[in-house]
């Protein structure tokens, strides 16, 4: 557990601790009855090359996360291991539990603006920041794996997985095991068929070449419903959670924690 956690956890929680385990830690005065809650980190997974420049999920810091090259959109993702600070969650999961996500995200994180005398081309910055993009999703949680069950205070954090077509996925922990990551990248997969493709803009030049083309694919990216996570719930509810994750090992897709 870095400084920056420790810190995060001892202002939130109102108290000194010598250290956040890896299960949630509850908050001083929400810790009994109905309303029981733990404190849970929030970390990123970024799946695409756009950035996610900020954001919070109920109020929890999401860490700023570089996107991956274009070349590695499909294959790789990156994020995790990190947190800017931390959540409320109930500490029984229930179906219809939600959580709102904020997030903005640089879309054209290769495209810089050029350097002058005195500094940064203002007006190249100007344009290239009004082509930033915020939203917001209120957002299912997802039933937990059976290791959880409905104790959501045995999970290690809340991990936002930031797909294609600004579509998420949630989940109770991260891993960079092989096997675990196979069912990620098979919603990523199906979220690049919900929206079309951003032109590549590295340059002013690039910029004026598609500039109308970066106007379209803005406005149809605000009117994107989020759809891989309520399936994936869909799913998961058909087939009851045991045989779904029974299903993912008998495909080797999954492995327990």
């Amino acid at each position: 557990m870095n400084k920056t956690m420790l810190a995060s956890c001892s202002i939130l929680l109102g108290l000194s601790l010598s250290g956040c385990s890896s299960a949630y830690q509850p908050f001083v005065g929400i810790v009994g009855g109905k309303n029981e809650s733990y404190f849970t980190p929030v970390e990123a997974l970024v799946y695409t090359y756009e950035s996610v420049s900020g954001g919070n999920v109920n109020g929890g810091c999401i860490p700023n996360t570089s996107g991956v090259a274009l070349d590695q959109v499909g294959k790789r993702r990156w994020g995790g291991g990190s947190t800017c600070g931390g959540m409320t969650i109930p500490a029984t999961w229930r179906p219809g539990l939600t959580v709102r996500v904020h997030w903005r995200i640089t879309p054209y994180s290769q495209w810089n603006p050029s350097w002058e005398k005195g500094g940064l081309n203002q007006e190249e910055l100007r344009i290239i920041e009004q082509y930033n993009e915020s939203y917001t999703a209120i957002v299912p949680l997802p039933p937990p794996p059976p290791n959880i069950g409905t104790n959501l205070g045995k999970g290690s954090n809340i991990t936002v997985h930031f797909l294609a077509c600004n579509q998420l996925f949630i989940d109770y922990g991260t891993s960079d095991e092989d096997k675990l990551i196979k069912r990620d990248f098979e919603l990523m997969d199906k979220s690049l068929k919900l929206c079309s493709k951003r032109p590549v803009v590295k340059s002013m030049a690039d910029y004026r070449k598609h500039k109308a083309r970066m106007d379209e694919v803005r406005l149809e990216r605000k009117n994107i419903p989020q759809v891989i996570l309520p399936q994936y719930i869909e799913e998961v509810n058909k087939v009851g959670m045991p045989q779904y994750i029974q299903n993912l090992k008998d495909a080797g897709l999954y492995r327990d924690r």
